[in-house]
């Protein structure tokens, strides 16, 4: 009997090690997206150079261009990784994100001109819409309820590990020889994820049972613990034929469920975009040399991107502990805090007061914020889309939320510089600040907690069913001709 316990024990292990593997395996390309925003604050000093290597000095209008174009690209392009990722599945909606970010890499390698860098920054937004589409959802969906959120938070870290690579790599190498070193993430990811296997929810949505099932045996180690993961895709199956909609965007609003879960996102998305999280990104070094402190731009460029890395971190270890709720409360009210500080610095500092005994703050202020930013809204926003939306809802409401969280960025970057002309500096931030309070305050109206929660039961609570214990059928009923009409009505 112990050796059975045993044996059972190391399955559950074994489940978990292959679950942690494709997490990582799919979040490769997420260091290729964490390059794209990270990309131009070593990059600007570069191009404002009499010394460029890519013919004139850049205008003020075309870095306003290279910080924004990714972001546009990805708003355009959303809507079809959506489509791809719900009709051909994540496997294939992950190569086509690769693809672009390979292509965008190597037109700076061989590009000469700064139109060759605003067309490769516009392909790199189509790495961005894809990943956004796939990776939380893919890691979502092939994760136990128990690690659902430290593996859903590998998609911060890894972009945190990938813009610190660009900053430390770009401040020292070429524009070309730092895009070297990024176009390796792409390619790594699609020899490691050729390994991975299909999401169970996307076979299973196709009527592909038993395809479902094996990957399931791949991913849990053992046919026992890949029984109950189907009982439970089943239970969410028969939750969707409940609250069935036309697959419109109205039908999409019909739902009470589907109506809170997409509110929730776009509240995140403006909490995320309107903070001024990709203002910082671009400009940090910008913003760094305003200090006035002994420690260089580059320096104080890669300090941030450390911090940044550590608010994955936090995010991935602490989310399945404390809670996405109050995670995300608790960082929307101190990074608040933080911009209040850094714009009245740069206040102080615009009305001649002597600041020189305060350059501290603005690096204190900004790594503090980076943390808390990436900490909450930046991760948790794709971990909370992955866990509050049905899966046959799920294309249509990630299509919405991504075009919103993208045109978003896409006018936060692009017209930062006009923002500052009419608030100056000191008033953007503190703008900044009142959209990271008023996310607080409707996240904690909003927001149920889905710490260790079944998908199911979250779908209940946002519906406003009462709780109940659904009938758990036999591994035989899955492959049944009454399910299979089942999943194949609710794949459309």
């Amino acid at each position: 009997m112990k050796g059975v316990d045993l044996l059972a024990l190391l399955q559950r292990i074994q489940g978990k090690y292959r679950q942690i593997s494709a997490a990582l395996a799919a979040n490769l390309i997420t260091l290729a997206y964490g390059v794209v925003p990270g990309w131009l604050s070593p990059t600007l000093p570069l191009l404002r150079s009499t010394e460029t290597t890519l013919g004139d000095v850049v205008t003020q209008e075309q870095e306003s261009w290279l910080a924004s174009l990714p972001f546009l690209a990805a708003f355009l392009f959303s809507p079809a990784y959506s489509y791809i990722n719900q009709r051909l599945g994540r496997k294939a909606a992950g190569y086509l994100s690769a693809a672009p970010a390979i292509v965008g890499y190597l037109l700076v390698v061989f590009g000469d001109s700064t139109t060759h860098l605003l067309i490769s920054r516009f392909v790199l937004g189509l790495c961005i819409a894809g990943v956004n589409v796939f990776v939380t959802m893919y890691v979502s969906e092939i994760s136990e309820d128990s690690v659902r959120g430290a593996l859903g938070n590998f998609r911060g870290v890894a972009a945190g590990i990938g813009t610190i690579c660009v900053y430390a790599v770009g401040s020292h190498l070429s524009i070309q020889h730092t895009a070297v070193v990024c176009v390796s993430f792409p390619i790594l990811f699609l020899f490691a994820y050729a390994w991975c296997p299909e999401s169970p929810m996307f076979l299973l949505g196709k009527g592909r049972r038993q395809e479902a099932f094996d990957a399931y045996v791949r991913l849990r180690g053992d046919p026992s613990l890949a029984e109950e993961a189907m009982r439970k895709l089943e239970a969410v199956v028969h939750t969707n034929e409940t609250h069935d909609h036309n697959g419109s965007v109205l039908g999409l609003l019909s739902v009470r469920g589907t109506r809170r879960a997409l509110l929730i996102a776009l509240t995140l998305s403006v909490a995320q975009q309107f903070s001024g999280m990709n203002v910082m990104y671009g400009y940090c070094a910008s913003i760094f040399e305003i200090s006035r402190t002994n420690i260089s731009p580059q320096t104080s460029s890669i300090i941030f991107g450390f911090v940044n890395l550590s608010g994955s971190l936090f995010s991935c270890f602490s989310s399945d502990l404390a809670g996405r709720r109050p995670i995300l409360i608790c960082t929307q009210i101190v990074q608040g805090v933080c911009l209040l500080g850094l714009g009245t610095y740069l206040y102080l500092d615009r009305f001649g007061f002597d600041v020189s005994a305060l350059g501290v703050i603005p690096i204190a202020c900004v790594s503090l914020y980076s943390f808390c930013v990436i900490a909450g809204p930046a991760d948790l926003l794709f971990v909370v889309m992955a866990e509050t939306f049905r899966p046959e809802a799920r294309g249509l409401a990630t299509s919405v939320t991504n075009c919103t969280l993208w045109m978003l960025a896409f006018l936060s970057t692009k017209f930062f510089n006009v923002l500052v002309d009419l608030l100056e500096v000191y008033g953007c931030f503190w703008l900044f600040a009142a959209v990271s309070y008023a996310g607080a305050l409707l996240t904690f109206f909003q927001l149920p907690e889905t710490k260790n929660r079944s998908l199911e039961s979250i779908l209940r609570e946002l519906n406003g069913d009462p709780p109940a214990e659904v009938e758990k059928p036999h591994l035989e009923d899955w492959r049944s001709d009454e399910f299979a009409s089942k999943t194949r009505t609710s794949a459309g």
